[in-house]
């Protein structure tokens, strides 16, 4: 009969002391013999008749190792279940160098979740912030909109100058060789943007179409091919057109540029659009406001080994993300002290939240229907093309780790909710051209 002992050796950290009946062991002992003996082909015996002593002296270690293995299989989640604990983190196995006489044990080292009692909401004190659109702000999204919506119209015998488009194809050379990728044809360029090496476009203001250029330049030392940082380089280049910017007269044209009837349709879109960011941007302040006057009111110790766990999945979405946007995560950033005390106090704040939300959700009993669910996903549709919108909602119904994603964060979204509802705030206000400069400031 399996037998369960647990030890406390702290608050959250528990010893599970398995032990099972040698009787257990030597049934499945037995039973891999048997198994073995039938399958060996060993010199002097006839397949399936080698006797069991021959087959425990050959292949003594991997029957062992085979029984140990299915004896865990079999018990470990029960034992932890029986423990009555809730790893927080997967335990941790351990087994003695030698098995005490007449039985077969091993231990589980435990970590749980802290358990805390959760200050009265009430005594929460923030501001509840609520992010306004102005007409200014609807104002400064028609004049981007003004100033990025251009045109370009090809005019012939056109001189260029900065900001005109240029067509070219072009060839470049290394020490009179073409290099790979050095090459392009119908190449729409911008005069001063800067996407080619510098002193590329610098060297075609002034031409027009027809014209053949021979651009010399230089790579930058730090050019991400290696192979070509720092060489000079030569583009034979053939100038096919010269086209002007052109920009909207007004907004009314403007609008029709966008594909809008006229001016107030475009303004409507901005404000719709602007109305959403800043309903986002009131959620998202004050529930910042809300967690960090939660953390503040709850004091808690969060055990070594969880924490390390977190710090450790912490950097590893840190090092996908970069490498997801191009960049290159080297070990020397991961080794910087500055760098793994954001991680750790980053990783110690999510693991102290997820336990005091969760306090709370259990306390208030707050739940989440399906319903919820499907009006979100819903919502994330709309994000794709109308005749797509069924066609995601399926795709990411399949997605186990990104429908969990989904669920804690309108969980989380709800206990923020009741926080807010509970507590004693202060309502500010606060444009959302202040709020973008706030964020902006802080990145």
């Amino acid at each position: 009969m399996i037998q369960i002992n647990v030890k406390q050796l702290s608050d959250n950290e528990h010893q599970v002391h398995v032990t099972l009946p040698q009787s257990e062991y030597d049934r499945v002992y037995a039973e891999h013999t048997n198994k073995l003996s039938g399958q060996a082909k060993l010199p002097g015996f006839r397949p399936g008749k080698t006797p069991a002593k021959v087959i425990k002296k050959q292949f003594g270690p991997k029957l062992h190792e085979d029984t140990v293995s299915e004896l865990l299989q079999a018990h470990y989640v029960g034992a932890i279940e029986s423990s009555g604990l809730a790893p927080a983190i997967q335990p941790e196995l351990s087994m003695p160098a030698v098995q005490p006489d007449g039985e077969f044990t091993f231990i589980l080292n435990v970590v749980t979740w802290p358990k805390v009692d959760v200050e009265k909401l009430s005594k929460l004190k923030f501001d509840e912030v609520t992010v306004n659109v102005e007409d200014a702000d609807v104002d400064a999204v028609v004049e981007r909109l003004q100033k990025s919506q251009v045109k370009y119209d090809v005019e012939d015998g056109r001189v260029a100058e900065n900001g005109d488009q240029v067509t070219i194809d072009f060839v470049g050379f290394v020490d009179n060789e073409a290099f790979d990728g050095g090459d392009g044809e119908e190449h729409a360029l911008i005069l001063g943007s800067g996407q080619f090496i510098p002193g590329f476009e610098e060297q075609l203001v002034g031409s027009k179409a027809g014209d053949h250029i021979t651009v010399n330049v230089s790579f930058p030392e730090a050019y991400q091919a290696a192979h070509l940082a720092g060489k000079e380089a030569r583009f034979e280049t053939d100038v096919k057109s010269v086209a002007k910017p052109e920009t909207a007269e007004d907004d009314d044209a403007l609008a029709k540029m966008l594909g809008f009837d006229d001016a107030a349709a475009l303004r409507a879109d901005a404000q719709e659009r602007l109305d959403k960011e800043a309903k986002e941007a009131s959620f998202q302040v004050t529930r910042d406001a809300a967690l960090d006057a939660l953390l503040a009111a709850n004091v808690m110790t969060i055990p070594g080994r969880l924490l390390e766990e977190e710090i450790k999945n912490t950097t590893q979405r840190v090092m996908q993300n970069m490498q997801q946007q191009g960049m290159e995560a080297n070990n020397e950033m991961f080794a910087d002290e500055a760098f793994k005390k954001e991680v750790r106090e980053r990783a110690e704040r999510s693991l102290k939240l997820s336990v005091l939300i969760q306090a709370v959700r259990e306390k208030a009993e707050i739940e989440l229907d399906e319903t919820a669910v499907e009006e979100e996903l819903e919502l994330m549709s709309k994000q794709h093309p109308a005749e797509q919108h069924d066609q995601f909602i399926a795709w990411i119904k399949d997605q186990k780790e990104q429908m969990a994603g989904i669920r804690d964060r309108l969980l989380e979204q709800r206990c923020v909710t009741h926080i807010v509802a509970e507590a004693k705030t202060k309502s500010v206000s606060k444009a959302l051209s202040e709020w973008q400069k706030e964020r902006d400031d802080q990145a």
